[in-house]
């Protein structure tokens, strides 16, 4: 509610400038709010008492939420000794800020990012359990995008996505309705990825664009076959994306493990210099993907498994 302009102390004339890159759930939540009851003008004071009604926040959580706002340079804080949480209003930094964020909320491209960079980081902060089960996510504090939980939908993508690209192993995944079933854990790729805290697309960027390592080799006689450090690179992502993707394959049971086996010994072979050993084990798992039902992770798999053998000629 837009209040009279009357008389009232503004506390907090020059704050700091606001570092910090995520804002809280009721952060969010506020300064959208704000935005909304001033009819999106800077410098509107508004009654916040409304807000913590709605949000079933009594008055010194919305005193609190209003007070780390303002901190970060986002509000003014109008002092009213009847007015219990204060009014606020927000600054042209937070009307600013308000505006991108309610753009956001609307684009599906930045719900997805988020999204995948928050099933991300909740299994990074998981590394050490076992498999968590997905619904798990939905309790933690990443489920909210700028104050607004991710749908059910949204949260399977991601955590799909992230197996596509060999971060997280997804298994008996699935959705009905608001219920999220399967298990995820992250992979040694996914481990390297949580440990850069870049995010996926930087850490995917990173990985596309980094040249490989020299590679310096001594004078040596006879035939030598030798196994190039971008060999052992594009090798480890196939097996990162095979313990990712292939329990989803369809295989039975006796089958998944021996081709989750022989990604782990291709890997070894290809990090001991071993390629008579990386050949063999290249071409037993070429197989088993060759026989594997038709899905749309086997086809990732078969066209990372073509840039490995492109590689080994």
């Amino acid at each position: 509610m837009h209040i009279p302009n009357r008389r009232r102390q503004n506390r907090g004339c020059a704050p700091m400038a606001d570092r910090r890159p995520e804002l809280g759930r009721y952060e969010a939540r506020l300064l959208l709010w704000l935005l909304r009851e001033s009819g999106h003008r800077p410098d509107v004071p508004v009654r916040t008492a409304a807000f913590g009604r709605e949000q079933n926040k009594p008055a010194l959580g919305v005193s609190a939420v209003i007070a780390a706002l303002a901190d970060r340079g986002l509000v003014h804080v109008h002092d009213w000794p009847e007015h219990n949480p204060a009014d606020a209003s927000l600054r042209p930094a937070g009307h600013e800020r308000a505006l991108r964020l309610e753009r956001e909320r609307r684009d599906p491209d930045a719900r997805r990012r988020y999204a995948e960079d928050a099933v991300l980081r909740w299994a990074f902060e998981h590394r050490g359990d076992d498999a968590l089960p997905l619904r798990d996510f939905f309790v933690a504090d990443h489920v909210f995008f700028h104050g607004d939980a991710l749908g059910a939908e949204e949260v399977l993508t991601a955590a799909r996505s992230l197996q596509s690209h060999g971060l997280l192993g997804l298994t008996d995944d699935g959705a009905s309705g608001d219920l999220v079933t399967g298990q995820v854990k992250l992979t040694e790729r996914g481990l390297d990825c949580g440990h850069a805290g870049t995010g996926l697309a930087a850490f995917l960027r990173r990985e596309r664009d980094r040249p490989p390592p020299p590679v310096n080799i001594g004078t040596v006689q006879g035939d030598v076959t030798f196994i190039h450090n971008s060999t052992v690179h594009v090798v480890g992502r196939l097996a990162d994306q095979l313990a990712g993707l292939g329990p989803a394959l369809g295989l039975d049971e006796e089958r998944l493990r021996l081709l989750l086996r022989d990604a782990d010994d291709m890997r070894r072979a290809a990090e001991e210099d071993r390629p008579g050993r990386l050949r063999a084990l290249f071409d037993r798992i070429s197989h088993e993907l060759g026989s594997a039902p038709d899905t749309s992770g086997r086809q990732l798999l078969l066209e990372s498994a073509r840039q490995v053998g492109g590689l080994l000629g």
